[in-house]
């Protein structure tokens, strides 16, 4: 026997009512749960619209709150602390939206053109270096047609006792990189890897680097936020602030940050991305001074300050990042 067709379409309803929860709704959204009264059968265009809004919060709020943080730095995180939230894209939604665009769009361009973050020059300039140094059957040959009466050297030099310290010194004289981390199997599994590294093709080996700088860039950058919260708090700790608004104020300037970053991506002049760098330190500075007050010489050579010490730190973080992964890849 087979089941009946079920029915597919919006329940119907006798009267106002919300079909979630059951409550009185003769608005455009419920007043208690807040699921929308007009309800219609779904369609692709309906299933975009519903990612737009809900996901990436393509609202009105997304305007504002872009013009806000564009154009009025440091408002959001006052409006935010005031009470003025609703008319706003949420802090902390803002942030991960603009850094999960950026890093997706920052990794696919790598793996097509790694050469954009790689130079040609650079690279041609290893090419040449390495093209001028006599491969290995040349410098054999070389060797074979040497003449017979060139005395050898009657002393060889001496095995070293250690192991690891052997192959330093191998490597050092070879001009490679040297690991000496005091544990011998660990130098010598890095050291491998960095030989194979070292035998890729031009082309594999900037991506491989790619890869490996844009793997965990994200996480680094996430895990250096609060660090850099911690630093503004340490700017103005006698202002008794909770930390979290110290944070707060973190989060809409790193989402400017991504924001600008998503604009470097494109093919802007070299002029146009050397300003939007300048405006930086600008907006920072005048980011603090609407968040916390104070006068404008002093808030900007602390600016200055903070950015410094961040910079460094996220650069390190990268770096070590970068390197642990090329070391001990997945």
């Amino acid at each position: 026997m087979s089941k009946p067709r079920p029915f597919l379409g919006p329940e119907p309803v006798d009267g106002p009512y919300c079909r979630n929860c059951g409550a009185v709704a003769d608005i455009h959204y419920c007043p208690v749960c807040g699921q929308e009264t007009a309800i219609e059968m779904p369609t692709v265009g309906h299933f975009l619209s519903e990612l737009a809004e809900q996901t990436l919060a393509l609202q009105g709020q997304l305007w504002t709150t872009l013009i806000s943080l564009l154009f009025r730095p440091g408002q959001l995180t006052v409006d935010y602390i005031a009470g003025r939230r609703q008319r706003y894209v949420r802090p902390l939604r803002l942030y991960l939206a603009l850094s999960i665009v950026f890093f997706a769009i920052l990794g696919f361009t790598a793996s097509l053109s790694p050469e954009h973050f790689f130079p040609r020059g650079e690279r041609a300039e290893a090419a040449q270096t390495s093209a001028a140094e006599p491969s290995g059957a040349a410098a054999a040959e070389a060797v074979a047609d040497a003449p017979p009466d060139v005395p050898a050297s009657p002393e060889a030099p001496a095995k070293p006792s250690d192991p690891a310290a052997g192959s330093a010194a191998a490597n050092a004289e070879k001009g490679g990189l040297t690991v000496n981390t005091g544990y011998p199997a660990l130098d010598a599994r890095i050291q491998a890897r960095f030989e194979t590294l070292k035998a890729l093709p031009e082309a594999e080996l900037s991506a491989t680097i790619a890869d490996a700088l844009f793997s965990y860039a994200p996480i680094a950058i996430f895990f250096t936020l609060p660090l850099f919260a911690l630093l503004i708090g340490i700017g103005y700790l006698g202002l008794r602030l909770n930390y979290a608004v110290h944070l707060l104020f973190a989060i809409n300037y790193h989402s400017f940050l991504f924001f600008l970053l998503l604009v470097e991506l494109l093919p802007i002049p070299s002029p146009a991305s050397t300003l939007l760098a300048l405006t930086i330190p600008a907006y920072l500075t005048i980011a603090l001074r609407r968040v916390y007050g104070g006068g404008w010489g002093g808030t900007a050579f602390f600016s200055f300050l903070v950015l410094i010490v961040h910079m460094i730190v996220v650069a390190l973080v990268m770096s070590v990042s970068t390197l642990l992964t090329l070391a001990f890849p997945l």
